[in-house]
């Protein structure tokens, strides 16, 4: 494995352009498809911080990961878009999968694919998650000390509070027993499992919503971007799909249990001021130990940070002032 990855960098860094590179890497063991953003002035001779850019779920590099991989690439920052496994253009099947675990996994690798291009200092890579990116990044970093600083834009943080509707305000009202309605997930993630066992069929559910499901504004916020051919959804190689038998795995993590393991790295988180899953970021820098910070930015809700370009500048002049101290 040393060898062909060693030989394959060898081969492609000498083609490296400034501006946006098709590129490919493995985790373990099925390719994952990227874009590697080299700023103006690069130079192998130089050591540069480089940052990765983690998509929302069932995201895709094209989207609104790559807006800001692209905008820190012009501030000067080395940085890398990817598509997780089973999305996008990238290997692994069944498709659509919403694995916590695996898209750890997938950042560590990407963070060690970054490390191999020269004029990338090891020793100053940062990750930048954006809505459940934001709980996996921190997830990654707990265990992965190559991460040197993480920041997070419209942030998912804790997975089981979200799936038992922890920030009510964000969308419909939930009634009932919230801890039964998690289960009731849980159940269906798990007969859908069984199903593919028994039949190698994948059971799909929506991942967005239509619009005017009737499960309030932020869902209808979402359909906005992610289903809109002006906005996210115009790429061929995305679906709001995903596959139910990653019900289970989607709420595998609570990092905000866990931030004192980040202690000794900073942490900043940024939201729309009129986000509706404010509450998520919110808890997370409350609990976080060390340099952490919150930045809000003013008359912004959650999609507005997606692609919104008056909202995602202010959000990379926050970025990068971050980066350039913490990397």
């Amino acid at each position: 494995m040393k060898t062909s990855v060693t030989t394959f960098g060898t081969i492609f860094h000498k083609n490296l352009q400034t501006g946006k590179n098709k590129v490919n890497f493995t985790s373990e063991g099925t390719r994952i498809a990227g874009h590697l953003f080299i700023p103006e002035g690069y130079s192998s001779e130089k050591q540069q911080s480089a940052i990765v850019v983690i998509t929302p779920a069932s995201g895709i590099k094209e989207q609104t990961a790559g807006i800001y991989a692209e905008k820190l690439a012009k501030k000067g920052f080395i940085t890398l878009a990817f598509d997780h496994r089973t999305y996008g253009e990238s290997g692994g099947v069944p498709r659509a999968m919403e694995n916590a675990p695996m898209k750890v996994e997938d950042i560590k690798n990407a963070v060690s694919f970054i490390g191999t291009i020269p004029g990338v200092a090891k020793d100053k890579i940062g990750v930048l998650g954006i809505c459940s990116g934001a709980g996996y990044s921190l997830q990654s970093a707990f265990f992965d000390q190559r991460i040197r600083s993480v920041a997070t834009v419209s942030g998912f943080v804790d997975f089981i509070d979200y799936g038992m509707g922890g920030a009510t305000q964000y969308m419909k009202e939930l009634s009932g027993d919230k801890v039964a309605q998690l289960q009731q997930q849980i159940s269906w993630g798990n007969q859908a499992r069984q199903r593919y066992y028994e039949t190698g069929e994948v059971v799909l559910v929506e991942g967005i919503p239509p619009a005017n499901s009737g499960l309030g504004k932020f869902w209808d916020r979402a359909a906005d971007y992610y289903r809109n051919p002006k906005r996210g959804g115009q790429y061929p190689t995305y679906s709001p799909l995903r596959a139910a038998m990653s019900l289970d795995t989607r709420y595998f993590f609570n990092p905000t249990e866990h931030l004192e393991l980040m202690a000794d790295r900073p942490f900043l988180a940024i939201i729309g001021e009129k986000a509706l899953s404010a509450y998520f970021s919110e808890v997370a820098v409350e609990r976080a130990k060390g340099d952490k910070a919150l930045v809000k930015i003013k008359e912004a809700n959650h999609f507005d940070l997606y692609d919104q370009e008056p909202y995602v500048n202010q959000a990379v002049e926050k970025l990068v002032l971050f980066y350039q101290r913490t990397l």
